[in-house]
């Protein structure tokens, strides 16, 4: 097999209609040194393989797909995919995700070049896609920054919540040697999971730029095309409770601060960035306006003379 230099994993089940845009996506990139894994986790088969064969000539091999004849869950998919590829670097490009073209070029640049021993992985900001469907076809109806506000990636802050949507993150494949692959235990949560376990042994770099989007159908509750986060918001919650009393047993068993500490009291500092997330995206918008910030820049912070 030949060694790339990025494997894009795609995890799909019967959502061709979003798995079109994922291929336009990578396909789109400046960067080409790439192979696409595309996971079908239980969906139909012709379905997929007719799609891909709509875009043979500009994959140029560069497009696995692997068949699940059922469902094996999200992380479990992760894991095939990556199992089937190899790579420099590693990215999640789940079906209904999408990128700038700059994105993959930016990401690689940043490892390619990177002397720092303790960083083996990068994000860029993201941009939150409201989108609905109607008659296959996507429609987008509102765009906002995600996460604009995130300055760096702190250990302490990534205990609180994940910060990051799997789209954004690029990472070095020798990672998984030592910390592991995605926990196929998780039905949801399992890319925070991961990320946990990634920021305990390695820092991860912030690119300051919006070059990934992550998409969402708030109006789809359930269904295949239905966003997790959103269809499955008790579950989500669960696990994420699960998690945090997990690790705090087991520091309170072996009678140490660790893990379990930090994931619990973060969650206070989460809960009130929640309540003010609100009022720094306002801010963030008026920021945008062109006319507002010229308006500040000419009479509102000028120094005085």
């Amino acid at each position: 097999m030949k060694r790339y230099k990025v494997s894009v994993i795609t995890r799909t089940k019967s959502r061709t209609v979003l798995l079109r845009r994922a291929i336009e996506s990578v396909l789109g990139q400046t960067f080409q040194d790439w192979i696409m894994v595309i996971v079908n986790d239980g969906g139909e088969k012709e379905d997929v393989n007719t799609l891909v064969a709509e875009y043979k000539a500009k994959f140029l091999d560069r497009c696995i797909i692997v068949h699940n004849d059922s469902s094996l869950g999200m992380e479990a998919a992760s894991n095939c995919g990556l199992k089937a590829s190899d790579s420099d670097y590693v990215v999640i490009h789940d079906d209904d995700d999408s990128w700038h073209p700059l994105f993959l070029e930016k990401c690689v640049q940043f490892l390619d070049s990177n002397h720092h021993h303790t960083i083996a992985g990068v994000i860029t900001h993201s941009v939150r896609v409201l989108e609905k469907i109607v008659d296959n076809k996507l429609i987008t109806e509102q765009r906002e920054p995600f996460n604009s506000w995130l300055k760096a990636v702190s250990f302490f802050r990534m205990c609180s919540s994940n910060l990051f949507p799997p789209i954004s993150f690029v990472y070095e494949r020798k990672v998984l040697d030592e910390i592991g692959f995605y926990n196929e235990d998780f039905p949801v949560l399992g890319d925070w999971e991961f990320n946990l376990r990634f920021i305990r042994k390695y820092d991860i770099y912030l690119i300051p730029e919006e070059l990934a989007f992550y998409h969402q159908r708030l109006s789809i509750t359930n269904g295949n095309y239905s966003n997790s986060v959103v269809a499955d918001d008790n579950k989500h919650k669960f696990y994420d409770a699960l998690l945090r009393n997990e690790m705090l047993r087991k520091d309170l068993e072996s009678n140490s601060i660790g893990m379990g500490y930090l994931l619990n009291i973060s969650r206070g500092f989460g809960d009130i960035h929640s309540q003010i997330f609100p009022f720094e995206r306002f801010i963030d918008r008026i920021k945008r306006i062109n006319w507002l910030r010229k308006l500040a820049k000419n009479f509102l912070w000028k120094s005085p003379r």
